[in-house]
């Protein structure tokens, strides 16, 4: 069996008296699609985020194909960041920026041919459906489209891993189900590994190899979607059927089951 692409050890983050991540520990394998699964506030983008060494954690350490990130400076780990591509919880598009603009954003920067960054801009906003708003600015576009513009950003350098923050927030169904099947055909097309932090338990099982609950800063519980599904686990059933009364009184960490098969 091949190394983990991702390794998180032991990660603690906290801001001021905050604690955030209190000791998560998981591997994400080549190819593998993970979904981090939790109520707003767990503790799910801040792990993101460390993973990619836009935080650095307390305590622990994340390797990235074998390398610590947070070990480098920034103009390594901007480096070690070219073959990662990163989705934003809000799209992080930029206003006066065209289509074409805001997805070749990098080969831009890299001075690459005109002609060359047209067109490898439109094979990434074919594969998301959107090659005919190349031209338009992001205000002339819904969110979800905007979802998929950010989309068509992120795999524009090819990466062989895409972490995904909240990719179907504020949007309806139908439009969630898009991006949930964009998901899976960029996974199918170019083979990536992924990491998707979501609180949407319906695209969790649509997309997930394997899903992670986290609660308070730990995780506490780890599965299959079918596995999940079917979990005895009262805190993840509570979850599931979204029983929030329950959830908020479930008091301190020491009162939260964890589950780890």
């Amino acid at each position: 069996m091949s190394e983990p692409v991702v390794v998180v050890n032991n990660i603690h983050k906290s801001f001021g008296s905050l604690r955030v991540l209190n000791g998560i520990s998981l591997s994400v394998s080549a190819g593998e699609t993970l979904v981090i699964l939790g109520r707003s506030g767990t503790g799910k983008s801040v792990l993101l985020k460390t993973i990619i060494a836009l935080l650095d954690p307390d305590k622990g350490d994340v390797t990235v194909y074998g390398h610590n990130l947070h070990q480098l400076n920034e103009r390594a780990r901007l480096s070690a960041r070219a073959g990662i591509g990163y989705v934003f919880q809000g799209s992080a598009l930029f206003d006066s920026l065209t289509v074409l603009e805001n997805v070749g954003f990098a080969m831009y920067q890299q001075r690459r041919p005109m002609a060359e960054i047209r067109e490898e801009v439109l094979k990434r906003l074919d594969m998301v459906g959107l090659a005919d708003a190349v031209d338009k600015v992001p205000s002339e576009l819904s969110g979800g489209m905007q979802k998929r513009v950010g989309l068509a950003r992120a795999i524009i350098g090819e990466p062989k891993l895409i972490l995904y923050d909240e990719p179907t927030t504020g949007l309806d169904p139908l439009t969630t189900d898009v991006i949930n099947r964009i998901i899976l055909r960029l996974r199918r097309k170019l083979g990536v590994t992924s990491i998707v932090v979501t609180h949407d338990i319906k695209s969790a099982y649509t997309i997930a190899d394997r899903i992670i609950m986290l609660e308070q800063g730990v995780i506490v519980a780890e599965g299959t979607p079918d596995h999940i599904q079917k979990s005895n686990n009262v805190w993840v059933q509570n979850f599931i059927t979204g029983r929030s009364s329950d959830l908020d009184n479930s008091g301190s960490r020491s009162s939260i089951p964890a589950i780890r098969d």
